[in-house]
């Protein structure tokens, strides 16, 4: 937010609250999203941390031609968000609840499968939830590891403002813990006073990723 697939596979049709992702991670997120409008894709480095509510991401996003580089430190213990654009930083004020990584309720689980061959493979679940989110209407398919609920990717189509768009996540290289928690410091641009505003970077620069694909957002969708 990507090489992957939806599985062709029959619904399922029993509501479930899905599982929610380790505590502590990190690890990469690749995304495309693409639609009349243009295309956006990008690379982050997400760090992940429930016990400490905060969240973390170091991203490379190409929108329609343009590179944007920065990083994103939301710290909902102190309430902050640092959120840096080519260099440039914006300190304001968390308003909202810490948003825990789970499969949100009212998921469809349709099927539970495997990457792989069965030599080497990997057990995993694919959940169906529909996207209903101001201007957005559609549908969002994760796929979660079954043993330790690891995200490993997820896809949406759908339409935005009556545009139709299909976007593509894929995660990979992801490790228990936080190795290294300064991810979470303030980054060295932005200043410690903080503006009584609430400021979505992502809508400020009009990157679709957080709104439409990122799993930390998705039980904002209805």
């Amino acid at each position: 937010m990507n090489l992957l697939s939806l599985f062709t596979i029959p619904l399922l049709c029993h509501v479930t609250w899905g599982c929610c992702t380790p505590k502590q991670w990190s690890g990469n997120m690749d995304y495309l999203v693409g639609s009349s409008a243009g295309l956006e894709t990008g690379i982050e480095k997400v760090y992940y941390d429930a016990k400490n509510t905060k969240i973390a991401s170091i991203f490379d996003i190409h929108k329609n031609g343009a590179l944007y580089k920065g990083q994103v430190v939301m710290d909902y213990e102190k309430k902050v968000q640092y959120a840096v654009v080519d260099g440039r930083c914006n300190t304001t004020r968390l308003k909202a609840k810490f948003p825990e990584a789970c499969i949100p309720a009212g998921s469809k689980q349709l099927s539970n499968t495997h990457m792989g061959t069965a030599d080497d493979s990997l057990d995993v679940t694919v959940y169906e939830y529909p996207l209903k989110f101001a201007d957005m209407m559609g549908n969002i398919y994760f796929t979660f590891t079954n043993k330790l609920c690891v995200p490993v990717g997820d896809t949406v189509t759908g339409s935005r403002g009556g545009v139709g768009f299909m976007a593509s996540v894929g995660y990979t290289g992801i490790e228990p813990g936080i190795k290294d928690p300064r991810v979470f410091d303030k980054p060295r641009e932005c200043s410690s006073f903080v503006e009584e505003i609430e400021m979505d970077l992502y809508e400020k620069f009009g990157f679709v990723n957080h709104k439409i694909s990122s799993l930390f957002q998705s039980r904002k969708f209805h």
